[in-house]
């Protein structure tokens, strides 16, 4: 405390700074004169002083006539004026509160050695001031703790009885007290185990020591019995559930709580049950007799239908089989009569047909060449546009030959490692050769991509697709635009990847769809695995055909 005494004074001080509350003097106007550390701590703030405030600026509920020198102090206090301890909030030097517990004493003129600040007064009001923050927090927690505990105890629908080390009552909620048809006053202090657990389902007796609350209460180990009997106030024997376990203080063994579920509803459950059951087996056994005469009906008019129906069936079979047979010669033929002209059609397109186209290819050939110099330009420029056209034809016939051999299976995939960007200049060539030299233009997109594929047929069925979607008839002529103006005749080509498969778009000014060229692509896309779909281009004349194949055991 602020002083400045003499030698005992100070040890004095020193005693009272190692107080663990706060000490707080006052004098007969009720302000502050002096405080011990723990005070200036609890109630002084930085920048504001303890000493000089009055005492109702600090505790604003203490009773102002316990103040010394006030004209209305009661008759009856203490002449020390000694109070017990009291609760109230208290207020620091910047106005924030917390709770707090005083005690106050007067303190004769004797005391005013103590104080340092000259007083000359009469005497002096010294209070003690506990902080109770935390204690507060505590003692509210556990009042809600308790409140919470006995709320779930009267909702519980399971009787629970707490007892002593004795096995005597100490606690029992509204379920328990109902079960046993007792009031919860009339149970409090008996012992539990001579009150309803005395006697066996049987009626012989059930001693103490043998029973699960006894154990329980001596070594503090769990019980659960099922179908226990307990015996009501009336007497009548009530069948439960029945749990014990120990209540511990620590280590130490307190008591013990049983709680206890009435099985009698269950029970009667049980019962209208099995009664339930035992009407179903009956009126089962009734249902099974009368089922069982109606399915002997049923089987024997079964059995004259399903008769009939076999008879009907044979007849109907017999005609059908002479039906079908007829059918089937029929068919024999048709497919016998299409399978030799499609064979007529080959053997013509392939050595009746090609064969002189080649030799005449051939004569023209060497009659363009014009070694001796001895036709006219325009001769000669008629006798090569003859010989490239003889060329396309027979191009024509070998690509359709080609995929009539894969269509029927005499001809198989031959797949092999190689680039796309080959492949594609390949199929560009062969286009050119289809639909002769100049006659479009080609804008082309071929990444070297490395795939799996028939390199072979798989350019002949770009050829066939880029000759569709340019409009070059097999005369070599284009067709006129309908609207008589300028029509872009190039043709775009571009390959990509797109996950495990290739991708190549052609488009052009032309929709497509040729009987000659569309089926040899498809075949060819088809025996590769892949797909050959349309699309139509907006702001295009023609459109855009997209032909997807697996990429195969390629690189990519």
């Amino acid at each position: 405390m602020s002083s400045r005494p003499s030698r005992g004074t100070a040890r004095l001080a020193a005693i009272l700074d190692a107080l663990p509350d706060a000490l707080v003097l006052v004098n007969a106007n009720g302000t502050v004169v002096n405080a011990n550390t723990i005070a200036l701590e609890a109630f002084e703030t930085p920048g504001t002083a303890l000493v000089g405030r009055g005492l109702l600026d600090l505790l604003p509920h203490f009773d102002s006539r316990l103040i010394p020198g006030s004209m209305r102090r009661p008759d009856h206090i203490d002449p020390r004026a000694r109070t017990k301890p009291t609760r109230m909030v208290a207020r620091r030097t910047d106005g924030s509160e917390f709770p707090v517990e005083v005690t106050s004493a007067n303190l004769e003129t004797g005391q005013q050695a103590y104080d340092t600040y000259g007083y000359t007064g009469d005497e002096l009001l010294m209070l003690v001031v506990r902080d109770l923050s935390g204690t507060v927090d505590t003692e509210a927690e556990l009042a809600r703790s308790q409140r919470q505990t006995e709320m779930i105890l009267r909702a519980a629908s399971e009787g629970v009885v707490g007892t002593d080390t004795d096995g005597r009552i100490v606690l029992v909620n509204p379920a328990a007290a109902q079960i046993l048809g007792y009031r919860a006053g009339e149970l409090g202090g008996r012992e539990l185990h001579t009150l309803v657990l005395h006697s066996r389902a049987d009626g012989s007796p059930f001693p103490y020591d043998e029973s699960p609350l006894a154990d329980t209460l001596r070594s503090g180990r769990k019980h659960r019995v099922r179908g226990q009997v307990l015996f009501a106030k009336s007497g009548d024997q009530l069948p439960v559930d029945l749990t014990t376990a120990p209540v511990r203080d620590g280590d130490q063994l307190v008591g013990a709580v049983m709680t206890f579920t009435d099985r009698r509803p269950y029970d009667a459950l049980v019962e209208e049950h099995e009664e339930a059951e035992r009407r179903h087996a009956e009126e089962l056994e009734r249902l099974a007799e009368e089922h069982a005469a109606e399915l002997t009906g049923l089987r024997q008019r079964h059995a004259a239908e399903l008769e009939e129906l076999k008879e009907q069936h044979a007849e109907e079979l017999a005609a059908d089989a002479d039906r079908y047979a007829a059918l089937g010669e029929r068919e024999k033929d048709r497919y016998e009569a299409i399978a030799g002209r499609h064979e007529q059609l080959l053997t013509l397109l392939g050595d009746s047909l090609r064969g002189p186209l080649d030799e005449l290819r051939r004569e023209l050939a060497a009659l363009a060449s014009d070694d001796a110099g001895q036709l006219w330009p325009e001769a000669n420029q008629v006798l090569h546009h003859l010989s490239a056209g003889y060329s396309r034809i027979t191009t024509l016939i070998d690509n359709v030959l080609g995929y009539q051999r894969l269509d029927v299976g005499n001809e198989q995939v031959a797949r092999t490692k190689v680039m796309l960007d080959a492949v594609v200049a390949a199929g560009v060539d062969g286009a050119v050769e289809l639909i002769g030299p100049g006659r479009v233009q080609f804008a082309v997109h071929a990444p070297p991509i490395e795939a799996e594929v028939d390199p072979r047929l798989l350019a002949t069925a770009l050829a066939h697709l880029v000759a569709d979607v340019a409009g070059v008839d097999a005369t070599g002529n284009s067709p006129v635009s309908a609207t008589g103006g300028y029509l872009d005749n190039t043709v775009v080509v571009a390959a990509a990847q797109r996950g495990e498969v290739v991708r190549i778009e052609v488009r052009g000014p032309y929709a497509g769809g040729d009987p000659v060229h569309e089926p040899i692509v498809r075949g060819i896309v088809r025996a590769h695995g892949g797909v050959l779909q349309t699309h139509d281009v907006p702001g295009m004349s023609g459109s855009a055909f997209v032909l997807e194949v697996p990429i195969g055991g390629g690189a990519g």
